[in-house]
């Protein structure tokens, strides 16, 4: 085939593709910033109900939990990363060995495109007025840059672990970070 005619069935090649590539992206709608806004606030949410039901029952069934992570996937799915497996002894465990190996986990499958948020679940202690507080902390993250902390505060009680109190606040970005603007905790 002569250069020219080469030349020109590329030319329409590309015309025709072109068109086609144009053709395939007039049917995606593309979420306004208040329906991404609502959609990572959502999301989440149901991601900190799931991880905080997960480590209550860790707390019913072992009475301690090493951290521990969760990652949502896009189609909404929740899986857990575990690096001590639930019901295995955390002692002598460095905890915040275990935590960044939870971040490092989740910021790979982050860095990697397969999450849009994730959770990073541990057990803290505070004194306050000479008494010992107890609390999970559960750091969500979301893919827009979202970043919040969630301290819920529990006690030991006849039926089980009962939540008294919590809070949340804004903090630095650790698995998604870099992919967005640090988020506040209103999203």
């Amino acid at each position: 085939m002569p250069m020219k005619q080469i030349f020109a069935a590329l030319i329409f090649a590309g015309c025709v593709f072109g068109v086609q590539a144009q053709e395939g992206t007039e049917n995606l709608v593309m979420p306004s910033p208040e329906e991404a806004r609502k959609e990572a606030q959502a999301n989440t949410k149901y991601l900190a109900a799931q991880s905080l039901k997960k480590a209550k029952a860790l707390l019913d069934a072992y009475g301690e939990f090493a951290p521990f992570g969760a990652g949502m996937f896009q189609e909404g799915e929740v899986k857990y990363v575990w690096a001590i497996k639930p019901g295995e002894s955390t002692e002598g465990v460095n905890p915040v060995m275990v935590l960044n190996a939870v971040r490092r986990a989740l910021s790979s499958q982050a860095q990697a495109g397969r999450i849009l948020g994730s959770a990073v679940v541990y057990q803290y202690q505070k004194e306050v007025d000479g008494e010992t507080q107890l609390q999970i902390n559960t750091e969500l993250e979301y893919l827009n840059g979202y970043a919040e902390v969630i301290a819920t505060q529990y006690e030991q009680g006849e039926d089980g672990i009962e939540y008294t109190t919590s809070g949340s606040q804004s903090f630095e970005a650790k698995v998604f970070a870099g992919f967005g603007s640090t988020g506040s905790a209103e999203q």
